[in-house]
């Protein structure tokens, strides 16, 4: 049976709900992604940004460190060399052995620390697969929804003859005249014949 205008009308409008549909979901699906992806992103550079910088600040108090016991061994170094007393150089490089272990420590804590920037639980590259991996599930979905419009268009696209087309030459063959349907048309010159 034909579809009414009017239900036609009402069925294209359920099409155009359901791509109306699709896109919101689209968009909602991309925000959601991508506010994911910006997060990740963001926590892997500014995670990485804190510990490169106190690193660096680590590395700097070091050195600072460095050149202050340099500093204290060539007074002492001076001062020996004047006095030519052992104890008091001993004692200072006793002192600076162990602070040179507290430095090394504090070296090890650094490297440490960096570890994490260099093997986080997510890569830039990672978290970039992630978010199209995200994305193609989501894909998934629209696929499904992109099918369903694809099915309520198909079905308004009737290709069949009417029914009534079909009962309609039943009833004129069933009359009679079946014989005009063979032949549906005469032209002014056969009749003239």
């Amino acid at each position: 049976m034909a579809r009414t205008v009017k239900a036609t009308k009402l069925a294209l409008k359920e099409a155009n709900g359901l791509v109306e549909s699709l896109r919101e979901l689209v968009w909602s699906d991309l925000k959601t992604q991508y506010a994911g992806f910006e997060e990740i992103l963001h926590s892997r550079t500014s995670d990485a940004e804190e510990a490169i910088l106190d690193a660096t600040k680590g590395k700097l108090a070091i050195i600072a460190g460095i050149g202050v016991m340099r500093t204290e061994l060539e007074r002492a170094q001076r001062r020996f060399s004047r006095s030519n007393d052992p104890n008091e150089l001993r004692e200072l490089l006793v002192d600076l052995g162990g602070r040179i272990s507290r430095l090394r420590e504090a070296n090890d804590n650094i490297v440490e620390s960096l570890k994490s920037v260099l093997n986080p639980n997510l890569s830039g590259v990672e978290i970039v697969e992630k978010f199209a991996s995200d994305l193609q599930r989501s894909a998934g979905t629209w696929e499904r929804n992109g099918r369903e419009i694809d099915e309520s268009i198909l079905e308004l696209c009737d290709g069949n003859e009417p029914a009534e087309l079909g009962d309609f030459e039943q009833h004129i063959t069933k009359q009679g005249y079946g014989a005009l349907l063979e032949h549906p048309s005469h032209s002014s010159s056969d009749e003239e014949a």
